[in-house]
This record gives C-alpha cells, structure tokens and sequence, in this order.
C-alpha cells in the first residue's frame, strides 16, 4: 500500500511542476508581448515615416533634375537637353496609350456582359462605376417571370378552346365528372 500511495503523490508532484512552468512560459510570453494600441500606434507612425521618406526622396530627385538641367544650361548643351526630354516625353506617351487602350479594352469586356440594350445607357460611366455595375448586375440577375395564372383551370393554355383544340383527350378527361374527381359519392342515410 505504502508503494502505490507513493506513485500517487510522485504524479501530484510532477503535474505541479508542469503548472508552474506553464505559468512562467505564459509570465514570459505576457511580459514580451506589446499592447493592441501601441502596435497600432507603432505601425501608423511606420507609415508615416514612410511617407515622408518617399516624398523627401522625391524632392531630392527633383531638386538633383533641376541642378543637372542648370549646369547643362551653363555648359550651353541645348541639344543634350532637349534630347532628354524628348525621352522622358516618348516614355510618357507610350504609358499614356497603354493606359489608354486597358481602358478601351476592359470598358468593351465589361459592356459585352450587359444586355445590348443596357450598352448605350452605361457607356457613359467612369470605369470604376461600370465595373460596380456589371458585378452587381452578373452576381444579382434579374428574376426569371412566372405564368401568375390560376394554376389547373386550363392546363397552360390560354383558353379552353385552345385546350380542347390541342388536346382532346386532356380536354374530355379533365372536364368529364366521372374521370375529373367531381362526382359526388354519398355514403349513409342523408336522406
């Protein structure tokens, strides 16, 4: 007996050991971790550090174009220069048509989906609207109609002429009181 009550007390003493050691794991992790609003505040002052860095060097870079061009102006080099910005140019209008043949080609994509006779009332919206637009109208389609008639009466024709014209035998059947299930069956003394 006194062996088992010491393995019992030996497994007491080992699960003590290993909660207090998860509570210093857990004692570390709290210690080392940062509140939500201090990284909230660290990465909002991050990005704007960022930003200033972006639009400092920005300045730089255009303050180092404008003391290039002076001294080239100095020197007399008119032709270096206009040589340079005609480049610079050319590399703008071949992005500028680029973009411009994207927009031709997604604006024809996005009017492709819409029925033709909604084509000439949204080709007048920006971009960004159509593309709200077509989702909506792709990912919501209107509802398909349904026949709101009295459903039995003629069978889906339009009339009962037309319905005894085109079937016959449905007309007879339905309409004969012995087959349509309006005969009426008495049963007992109602009488």
């Amino acid at each position: 007996m006194e062996n088992e009550t010491v393995k019992v007390q030996d497994v007491k003493e080992d699960t003590t050991t290993t909660a207090s050691e998860e509570e210093q794991v857990v004692d570390k992790i709290w210690k080392n971790s940062v509140p939500y609003a201090r990284f909230n505040e660290l990465v909002a002052e991050k990005n704007e550090l960022k930003t200033q860095l972006d639009s400092i060097n920005k300045q730089m870079k255009a303050d180092s174009e404008a003391t290039k061009l002076k001294q080239m102006e100095d020197k007399g080099e008119y032709d270096k220069i206009m040589s340079d910005m005609n480049q610079k140019l050319e590399v703008a209008e071949k992005k500028a048509t680029a973009f411009d043949e994207y927009q031709t080609n997604r604006r024809d994509s996005l009017l492709s989906k819409l029925p033709e006779d909604d084509r000439a009332i949204y080709d007048g919206l920006s971009l960004d609207k159509l593309e709200v637009h077509v989702d909506k109208v792709i990912t919501n389609p209107k509802p398909k109609q349904v026949d709101n008639s009295i459903p039995g009466t003629k069978m889906g024709y339009s009339s009962m002429e037309e319905w005894a014209h085109t079937d016959p035998k449905g007309y007879e059947k339905a309409n004969n009181p012995q087959t349509s299930g309006s005969i009426k069956v008495a049963y007992g003394n109602d009488g």
